[in-house]
This record gives structure tokens, C-alpha cells and sequence, in this order.
């Protein structure tokens, strides 16, 4: 799994921002966390396919629909991160703008977009699985059946307002969230290296 850059405050970095570049590096450790979540996920999707013999089919086939449900949860938390640190964490420490590549950090976050289109139809239909479930002649995409579930081998797919949100539950999945990270933080290693280069306050 990639680490986060340490940012840390340097004995250069402006006082009232030094609270804001610990900020800065704790949501970036956050988007680790995501990725070894959706890790532990498709780890119990996969164990569930193939159980231990004192696990029963059904209580195998309710992992299942946990797994994908934080592998959901967790990519749509990945993307809202992303999002947060660029547009609410960066705004604490405007000193460090400068020698942030900004370009790569937008190329990531378009990136996770392009590989995960259906992340807030998946995200809502999780949510709301319930209220979907009652009212299928709004969410089902064929108006009759608002079911959650493997239309195909591995892919999860679930519906809300009448879109149909699909998911591979999968090691390129995960591959392809792991690039996207190792992106977004390479956009930070310039200042890292600046801060400690500085000298990091104790």
C-alpha cells in the first residue's frame, strides 16, 4: 500500500498555518485507511466465494453483500476525500500552494471519476437500499425490480432513480484506486521534501 508524503510544519511555515499542514497530512494518511478498508473488503468478498467449510453458503453469501457494501462505501469516502483535501484542506496553508502540482492532483481525482463512473449511483442506492426497495417503480431501471446483486461474475450492481450502478469487486478495482493515490500523492512530494528540507518543527 503507498504511504502518505509526511507533511509536516517546518521552522519556515507561517504559524497560523502549522495546524493546517497537520490537517493536510492526517487526510492524506485518511485516503491509505481507504484503500486498505476496500483491501480488507475484497479480502472478505473473496473468502465468501470460496468459504471455510464451518462457514454455511448463506452466511457466506451475506459477506458477500457486506463486502461489496464497504467496498461502496469506501470508494465513494476515497473520492469525497480526494475532493476535501483539495478544495478545504489546502486553503489552511496557502504557503504550500506553490509547490503543490496542481495539475496532477486534478489528473487523479478525474482519473478516479474515469474508472468509477457510477461512485454516487452506488452510493445512494447503498444508503437507501431500503426506501429504493419500496418505491422500485422510481429506482428499478426496468421500473419492477429494485434488486441489488451479480448481474454478472464479480460486479455488483445496484439501482437508484432509475440508473443502474455497477462496481468491480476485483484486484484491478483496487489496482486502479491504488494508481489513482499514488498520483494524487505524488503531487505533494516536491513540498514534502521542501518541509523537511527546512527542518520540521517538533
Amino acid at each position: 500500500m503507498p504511504r502518505a508524503p509526511l507533511l509536516w510544519p517546518s521552522i519556515l511555515t507561517p504559524v497560523e498555518e502549522a495546524a493546517g499542514v497537520k490537517d493536510l497530512y492526517a487526510h492524506l494518511t485518511g485516503l491509505q485507511y481507504s484503500l486498505e478498508a476496500w483491501e480488507a473488503a475484497l479480502l472478505l468478498f473473496q473468502t465468501a466465494k470460496q468459504p471455510p467449510s464451518l462457514i454455511s453458503q448463506e452466511v457466506a453469501r451475506r459477506w458477500r453483500f457486506i463486502a461489496c457494501n464497504e467496498c461502496v462505501l469506501e470508494l465513494y469516502h476515497l473520492r469525497a476525500r480526494l475532493e476535501k483535501i483539495q478544495s478545504v484542506q489546502l486553503r489552511k496553508c496557502p504557503s504550500l500552494w506553490p509547490r503543490i502540482d496542481m495539475s496532477k492532483l486534478r489528473g487523479a481525482r478525474k482519473q478516479l471519476d474515469d474508472y468509477f463512473p457510477d461512485i454516487e449511483v452506488l452510493r445512494h442506492a447503498t444508503v437507501h437500499k431500503g426506501e429504493n426497495e419500496a418505491h422500485p417503480e422510481i429506482h428499478a431501471p426496468d421500473g419492477m425490480f429494485a434488486l441489488t446483486g451479480f448481474r454478472e461474475p464479480d460486479v455488483y450492481s445496484a439501482p437508484h432513480k432509475g440508473q443502474l450502478g455497477r462496481l468491480e469487486i476485483s484486484s484491478r478495482s483496487l489496482e486502479r484506486m491504488t494508481e489513482v493515490v499514488v498520483a494524487f500523492f505524488g503531487s505533494f512530494e516536491q513540498v514534502a521534501l521542501d518541509l523537511e528540507l527546512e527542518g520540521h518543527l517538533e
